[in-house]
């Protein structure tokens, strides 16, 4: 049932995102595009994947035993499948795979991964309360700054407040304990993480600028952040596989409210998916291969 809901859900966004197209324009657009600029974009995911894994190992404080090459791989399969499974299921992989490195549990390595995705979120709101303060507030749209000041005020709360809720709550549920201290590793080694965290987000956003810049659309810094944060904020949502829809209905919302054309909007839309789908899929199948990995032993695993 929650894979019909997603497929349906995905159809009804890639609807509104293309039900008014030209397909000949759009394909023109996207034949043109320079691949000069689309292999840099490439170039700068892997270097996303690599920083993404790097702040993975310094949240988790792993031993040294475990070596980043581990990180990296498992990082590259849990995408591979967050694109073709519903509700995320790769980041459920990710743990079980790096728990098989280690002796820590994989309830504490999914925990890491939740502190993980809470200071994405407040790097997000980071990103746009300093839009905000330089009065590019336009640049989000009235809903979307509404919604992303709510989530960086929760993951603020969340981050720097104490943890006397989160170890009441550890008290009362015993058998989440491992989950609880992976999760609350977001509060140690704030410095490092952060500084990681904003170097991965301003990877994000030099990936936009070569993508877009491949299609011949040039935004102002302002508008490549906003575009960066409104899309990403949409893919981590698990409402569509591999964020089919979700991202183009974002991307397409954003560039329109920047005055560009809709045929325009739509291959820049298409582009920067399916470049990273297509990166997350090659990669992530190629890792497998090298960790000699079953594909249909991690699927059955993960349904365990």
């Amino acid at each position: 049932m929650r894979k019909v809901l997603s497929v349906l859900f995905a159809t009804i966004c890639l609807y509104f995102s293309f039900n008014q197209i030209e397909l000949d324009k759009v394909i023109s657009l996207l034949l043109s595009a320079n691949i000069q600029s689309i292999l840099i974009a490439i170039i700068i995911t892997y270097t996303s994947f690599y920083l993404r894994s790097f702040r993975w190992k310094i949240l988790v404080e792993s031993p040294k035993k475990i070596k980043l090459k581990h990180y990296i791989s498992t990082t590259h399969i849990g995408y591979f499948f967050n694109n073709i499974a519903p509700l995320r299921a790769g980041d459920l992989i990710r743990a079980k795979l790096l728990s098989n490195y280690t002796k820590t549990g994989f309830s504490f390595l999914f925990g890491s991964l939740v502190a993980e995705k809470i200071i994405d979120l407040w790097i997000i709101g980071l990103f746009s309360l300093i839009l905000i303060l330089l009065g590019y507030f336009s640049m989000l749209g009235l809903e979307f700054s509404f919604l992303i000041l709510i989530l960086y005020i929760i993951t603020s709360l969340i981050i720097f407040g104490n943890n006397s809720i989160i170890n009441n709550f550890q008290s009362r549920f015993s058998k989440l304990e491992n989950f609880v201290n992976g999760y609350k590793l977001l509060s140690k080694n704030k410095i490092q993480l952060f500084s990681l965290s904003i170097c991965l987000w301003l990877c994000f956003i030099v990936y936009v600028f070569f993508v877009l810049q491949s299609i011949g659309i040039s935004l102002s810094l302002e508008q490549y952040i906003g575009l960066t944060i409104i899309s990403s904020l949409v893919t981590s949502l698990p409402f569509a596989p591999a964020a089919i829809g979700t991202y183009h209905l974002a991307v397409i919302y954003c560039l329109e409210l920047y005055g560009i054309d809709i045929e325009s909007a739509q291959s820049a839309a298409i582009l920067m998916h399916t470049l990273f789908v297509l990166y997350t899929v090659i990669s992530g199948y190629i890792y497998l291969s090298l960790e000699n990995l079953n594909f249909k032993t991690i699927i059955n695993e993960s349904k365990n």
